[in-house]
């Protein structure tokens, strides 16, 4: 992607967050400092119980289809991704109401050993599952939460909001008057003034991870009101050169890089909080 700014000739031209994060990345080990935020422990895989791992292999020996599609259907988790398997297994009927696709699964299925088959079923989560709540576990460390009541009388110092989902998504929606349909990842308040964010890691170029950037920067680009919004991005778009010394120019990392809304590491997020006990 075409860069319209020299971050190396034209550094003031930068937004002073992002500056600040692609800094953060050249000239400290921000890899190491980002642990604090994102641990990527290793969590161990989900053995299954005993009878259920009979279960599963006698139904898959026999290729009792019937019978093994039901016991992965109270899983909650499949094998591998597949584009039906969510509709077949939560919506009424559509499992009895299809049965070429139930035939295509069984394929799959029986192509693998019960080995092969238990490995899929029980691998530990992908990391990339876990960071959210590793965002959220990293800020409770940091700031003092309130509830809902209290969080909007709040005039002094940095809060977050304490809640559910669903009530952080209400107190958005009707108190703030923000059309958003989830919960943002950060809910907090700084004196008078809210600050809604959403945080991503960005692990590498293309496929999901772009779509990840374009989420962030159209939250950014949607505040309304005098509520601020941020975007938390972490991981390969605050790098400028690949290993080979040229400059890096994939559109997340140039959509990042260039944009005028306030978007940082999580590890900047401080500092910009701070930064509004001043002005609010």
């Amino acid at each position: 992607m075409h860069r319209t700014l020299d971050f190396t000739n034209e550094p003031a031209r930068f937004n002073p967050w992002v500056a600040r994060s692609i800094r953060l990345f050249a000239e400290t080990d921000y890899l190491d400092q980002i642990l604090e935020v994102y641990p990527f422990a290793v969590s161990p895989p989900r053995r299954l119980a005993e009878p259920l791992r009979r279960a599963i292999t006698t139904a898959h020996i026999n290729q009792d289809t019937s019978g093994l599609i039901s016991l992965l259907r109270g899983l909650g988790r499949f094998p591998y991704e597949d584009p039906a398997w969510h509709s077949l297994r939560t919506a009424r009927d559509a499992a009895e109401r299809n049965p070429q696709q139930l035939a295509r699964l069984a394929a799959n299925l029986y192509q693998m050993t019960p080995a092969e088959l238990f490995a899929r079923l029980e691998a530990a989560p992908a990391a990339n599952t876990q960071l959210g709540p590793m965002f959220g576990a990293w800020l409770l460390q940091r700031y003092p939460r309130r509830i809902a009541v209290d969080f909007e009388q709040s005039t002094a110092g940095i809060v977050l909001f304490d809640g559910s989902e669903e009530a952080g998504k209400t107190f958005v929606r009707d108190v703030l008057r923000q059309d958003l349909d989830k919960r943002p990842d950060l809910l907090a308040k700084v004196n008078q003034t809210y600050v809604l964010g959403e945080a991503k890691w960005i692990g590498n170029s293309g496929g999901n991870q772009e779509k990840q950037v374009k989420e962030v920067l159209h939250f950014c680009a949607e505040a309304r009101g005098n509520v601020r919004r941020v975007g938390i991005i972490d991981g390969f778009p605050w790098a400028l050169y690949n290993a080979s010394g040229g400059t890096i120019n994939n559109k997340e990392t140039v959509k990042v890089q260039e944009t005028p809304y306030p978007v940082f590491s999580a590890l900047v997020l401080p500092d910009y909080l701070t930064s509004l006990l001043g002005s609010s």
